[in-house]
């Protein structure tokens, strides 16, 4: 199935929907891997006697590595095809969940989990890509599309519950090792179905790779990263000021330097023309905001039910599975029906989250969380949640040619990974040092969860920008 000179499907009997249910294995187990550490910091920070910023770390790291490297990635794939690179990827991940899961020290396991990150950068990019060229028929690419959201949200929630059961399970001596090596066989799997299941595409052996671009990028965004991180746990001195005023000069020396690659026919890592696309810059903005708010709000209040409502590991990720349930019944609501709601829908899927957060700040007080409190909370936040979430990358993609469509999943999966690393480190990294500070768990989720809400106004004025 061609669609470019460039960019196309090789002819295949493989059926699309088989394909694509084996290459969705690739954002579920990497998204699983992101929260399945959530429920099991408390665990890791006890077993290593760390700081709250070496815990942080732990999951920036990933989603650092994750955001760095996929529009990488994404080209290493039209370069040597998309099937090959989403199986190297696939192995590589799995290697580095087992450096993961048998680290003797914190170091060791924020570098091994920087490097898990960056093997699933060189995996999930390959799923948008292979989408957006399999299926030729809008409606059968936005129900694809609102699948892979379902994959996302649905992985969310499944590492809460995973993490949980681990941690307590008692399997093994060190039970939190479970948490990332449970990814060996599921990645043997996914890498045994991808052999057989996934359609190759073709090859782009003109695509040159911008190595000045990469080494800008990776140094912007670490540079931006890390300093968020350590600076509210050490007070701020002046090399974290100097490393977010370095980050923001190389932000700036990347952009121009893209353009330059532009007004030379060469290959820039970032094509600036993507943003002339209203569709898109509504999808990227959106997403920002959004993935900051879900990955640190599991983030926060998996910490807060444990150390504030003295919950075990499991019992707190058995409360994120009932989440699970109107996330699922919503999304499949939505695919069907987004179309025929257009943006409105996805605003009032915001305004339901707020909502969520608003009864949170009622209920969530004293050290007691019952049932009837949480999951009213938890159901409507969920709702939300698969209302929006499956449809972000429909709107980001909405108008994309499908020859920009593996540089347009790059740019997308890296703003997404990165607003979920950006998202833990401000957003929790406000509850965090409240909680240290003042002791006061209450009063630190309060104030995270005002942030919060903030972020998705943000989201409902952005997506107002077009009307569909």
């Amino acid at each position: 199935m061609k669609t470019d000179q460039s960019v196309y499907i090789k002819t295949t009997s493989v059926n699309p929907w088989v394909s694509l249910a084996v290459i969705l294995l690739a954002p579920l187990i990497t998204v699983i891997d992101v929260f399945i550490v959530n429920i099991s910091t408390p665990a890791i920070k006890s077993y290593f006697h760390s700081s709250d910023a070496a815990l942080e770390l732990v999951i920036a790291s990933y989603l650092l590595g994750y955001s760095v490297f996929l529009i990488t990635g994404s080209r290493t794939g039209d370069y040597l095809g998309k099937k090959k690179v989403f199986i190297a990827g696939l192995a590589a991940f799995t290697i580095t969940s087992a450096m993961c899961g048998f680290a003797t020290s914190m170091e060791m396991l924020i570098v091994s989990r920087l490097l898990q990150g960056v093997a699933a950068a060189f995996t999930v990019p390959q799923t948008i890509t292979l989408i957006q060229l399999s299926f030729q028929s809008p409606a059968d690419r936005d129900k694809a599309y609102g699948l892979y959201g379902m994959a996302l949200g649905t992985g969310a929630t499944l590492g809460q519950f995973l993490g949980g059961y681990f941690i307590t399970s008692q399997l093994i001596t060190d039970s939190w090792r479970l948490i990332f090596l449970v990814n060996l066989p599921f990645g043997i799997v996914a890498m045994l179905l991808a052999w057989f299941f996934v359609q190759e595409s073709g090859q782009n052996k003109s695509t040159r790779f911008d190595i000045p671009g990469i080494i800008l990028l990776t140094l912007a965004l670490s540079f931006l990263i890390y300093p968020v991180i350590q600076g509210a746990e050490l007070g701020w001195p002046a090399w974290t000021i100097a490393m977010l005023a370095a980050a923001l000069l190389l932000l700036c020396v990347f952009i121009f330097y893209q353009r330059w690659l532009g007004k030379q026919q060469r290959d820039p890592l970032v094509p600036l023309e993507l943003f002339r696309i209203k569709s898109f810059n509504t999808g990227i903005i959106s997403v920002l905001f959004f993935f900051g708010v879900n990955t640190a709000y599991i983030f926060v209040a998996a910490i807060y039910f444990q150390n504030g409502f003295h919950m075990s590991p499991f019992t707190a990720g058995n409360y994120f599975v009932m989440q699970t349930i109107p996330f699922l019944l919503a999304s499949l609501w939505s695919i069907k029906n987004a179309a025929r709601f257009g943006i409105r829908l996805l605003q009032a899927a915001c305004i339901l989250m707020i909502l969520a957060f608003t009864l949170q700040l009622i209920l969530f007080r004293g050290d007691v969380l019952t049932p009837w409190a949480i999951l009213p909370c938890l159901v409507i936040y969920g709702s939300g949640s698969g209302l929006l979430m499956p449809s972000l990358l429909k709107v980001a993609m909405w108008d994309m040619p499908p020859a920009k469509a593996g540089a347009a999943s790059g740019v997308y999966s890296t703003i997404q990974q990165f607003s979920s690393a950006l998202g833990v480190s401000i957003l929790g990294g406000v509850f965090l040092y409240l909680a240290r500070h003042s002791g006061n768990f209450y009063l630190a989720y309060k104030t995270a969860l005002f942030c919060m809400m903030g972020y998705l106004l943000v989201v409902m004025i952005v997506l107002n920008r077009i009307k569909r």
